[in-house]
């Protein structure tokens, strides 16, 4: 798209006007469905990235000395900005527990920040492009993830087991922890005393407490169990 005849100053006013509609698409969503960050914080973004990417080519031009040879390096501001989005990418990333959430909205930031620069440097259909599929993968691919990916997964959690039991049954316990659970971490054991064995584990399952506890109910000598959710 060419709007190379254009006065300079109405052709970035409109790659101004162009970054922040675009970033509207993915902004609105985001802030429909609740997110960290939502429609203004992305219009900001891409605004920013419009102008950063302006700057870098109209702002620096390359003075030319005598005997002096000189370079106009327009993509090192744009370079940047790249790397300084991810500072306020990282900002939306909240750890609960053993999930991760906010990483999404952080790609969306990201997204927003080139749709802005390839506003910034004229390749408007670029940015159209990158923001229509953008609404499409927040839209239709999160209702492909509920209504058919979801339901075929298979979420772990991070358990705690310390079972304290006679020596008697030290086979048997570590057979319940090998064979009834996905995966083992941390595994030890520890004499407490000249009959009394403790085992202690992180097991990643998907099995709720009461299930685990059930689960080791079977074996018989056993003083005591302990089972919480663990967080690394």
């Amino acid at each position: 798209m060419e709007v190379s005849n254009l006065d300079p100053n109405i052709i970035i006013l409109f790659r101004i006007v162009l970054a922040t509609a675009l970033a509207f698409i993915p902004g609105i969503e985001r802030e429909l469905t609740g997110k960290f960050a939502g429609l203004r914080t992305h219009i900001l973004v891409s605004l920013g990235a419009c102008v950063f990417t302006i700057l870098s080519i109209y702002g620096f031009k390359m003075h030319i000395a005598v005997d002096v040879i000189g370079t106009n390096d327009p993509a090192r501001i744009a370079a940047q900005v790249i790397t300084g989005i991810g500072f306020i990418g990282a900002g939306t990333v909240m750890r609960h527990g053993t999930s991760v959430l906010g990483i999404t909205t952080a790609a969306t930031l990201w997204i927003c920040a080139a749709i802005g620069m390839s506003c910034g440097c004229g390749e408007y259909m670029t940015a159209i492009l990158a923001s229509l599929v953008t609404l499409v993968v927040l839209i239709l691919i999160r209702r492909l993830e509920k209504n058919f990916l979801s339901k075929r997964k298979i979420f772990y959690t991070l358990f705690e087991v310390t079972v304290c039991a006679s020596l008697d049954e030290c086979e048997k316990i570590q057979e319940i922890f090998e064979t009834n659970f996905h995966k083992i971490f941390k595994f030890n054991k520890k004499l407490l005393n000249s009959n009394e064995l403790r085992f202690n584990g992180v097991i990643s399952t998907k099995k709720s407490i009461k299930d685990i506890n059930d689960i080791f109910r079977q074996v018989n000598n056993i003083e005591s169990i302990e089972i919480r959710e663990y967080y690394e």
